[in-house]
C-alpha cells in the first residue's frame, strides 16, 4: 500500500514539472512544444482536469479547434463536478460562436460553484448578449450580492441598465462602482454619460472633470468634457479642453483635424464641398 502511495505521488511530481515546463513554453509563445509537454504531464497523471483544460487552451492557440474540444470534454469526464472545467468548455463555445451550448456550459458552472460571483458575471454577460434582460439582471445581482465591494460588478450591473435605457438605475450602480474604485476613471465616464441621458448637466460635468483629473493625459476625456461644456454653452472651457485634446493626440491627425473644426481653426466642408 505504501509503495503505491509512493508510486502515485511520484508520478503527480512529474506531471506537475511538465506542466511548469509547458506553462513556460506557453507563455513565451512556443505552443507546439507546450502542447507536447501537456500531453506528457497527462501521461503521468491522467486524472488532472487541469492540465486537460491548459492542453485545449494550447490547442485552441495553436489553431486546432477541434482537439481543444476533445480536450475540454476530457476534462469534464475526468472531473464531471469541476466548474473551471464547464467555464472553459463555455469559452470554447463562445469563440465558435454556439450560444445556446456555452449558455448551457455556464449554468452548469454556476451549479458546480453558485457561490462564485466571477461565474455569475460570466452567465449574466451570456444572458445579456442573447437579451434575455431579467435573468442578466438576476445574474449581475447575484454577483453584486457576493462581492458587494467589488466596483466591477456593480459596473456591469449598470452597463445592463444602461442598456435597458433605465439610466437612474444605471447611474446608480455606477455611482456606487466609483465608491467602490474612486481611481477609476472610466467609472466616472460611464456615469457622467447616463448625467447626459437625464440631462443632469451638472453632475455629469463634474464626472467628465473628475475623468479628466484621474487620467489628464488621455486626450478623450478632454475633448468629451469639452464637447460637454459646449453643449452647457462654455465655449471658452470647451476650447481650452479642446487643444488639449489635439496637443495631447498631436501624431492622430484625424484626432486633430475633428478638434480643430470644434475650435473653429480649420474650415469644415460640407458633403457638397461648400465651406462653412
Amino acid at each position: 500500500m505504501a509503495i503505491s502511495k509512493r508510486k502515485k505521488t511520484f508520478k503527480q511530481r512529474q506531471a506537475r514539472i511538465r506542466l511548469s515546463v509547458a506553462d513556460e513554453l506557453a507563455e513565451d509563445g512556443h505552443i507546439d512544444e507546450a502542447i507536447a509537454q501537456y500531453r506528457q504531464a497527462i501521461k503521468w497523471d491522467s486524472q488532472n482536469a487541469a492540465v486537460r483544460i491548459r492542453l485545449g487552451d494550447a490547442y485552441l492557440l495553436a489553431g486546432h479547434e477541434d482537439k481543444a474540444l476533445k480536450a475540454y470534454r476530457q476534462a469534464l469526464n475526468v472531473s464531471p463536478g469541476s466548474a473551471h472545467s464547464y467555464l472553459s468548455l463555455g469559452d470554447f463555445l463562445l469563440h465558435r460562436g454556439r450560444f445556446a451550448a456555452a449558455r448551457v456550459a455556464l449554468e452548469r458552472t454556476v451549479a458546480c460553484e453558485p457561490d462564485c460571483a466571477y461565474y455569475h458575471y460570466r452567465l449574466g454577460s451570456l444572458y445579456l448578449h442573447g437579451g434575455e434582460f431579467n435573468a442578466a439582471e438576476e445574474s449581475l445581482r447575484r454577483a453584486v450580492e457576493l462581492a458587494p465591494r467589488d466596483g466591477f460588478y456593480r459596473f456591469k450591473l449598470g452597463e445592463l441598465y444602461f442598456h435597458t435605457q433605465d439610466w437612474e438605475t444605471a447611474a446608480a450602480e455606477y455611482w456606487a462602482a466609483v465608491e467602490c474604485c474612486p481611481w477609476d476613471d472610466f467609472y466616472h465616464l460611464r456615469l457622467a454619460a447616463a448625467y447626459v441621458r437625464q440631462e443632469a448637466a451638472e453632475e455629469a460635468l463634474a464626472m467628465f472633470e473628475r475623468s479628466v483629473e484621474i487620467a489628464p493625459d488621455n486626450p478623450a476625456y478632454h475633448y468629451l468634457l469639452a464637447e460637454h461644456l459646449a453643449r452647457m454653452g462654455r465655449l471658452e472651457q470647451a476650447e481650452t479642453h479642446f487643444q488639449q485634446a489635439g496637443r495631447l493626440d498631436e501624431y492622430d491627425r484625424d484626432y486633430v483635424r475633428r478638434v480643430q473644426q470644434r475650435c473653429g481653426s480649420v474650415a469644415v466642408r460640407t458633403p457638397a464641398g461648400v465651406t462653412v
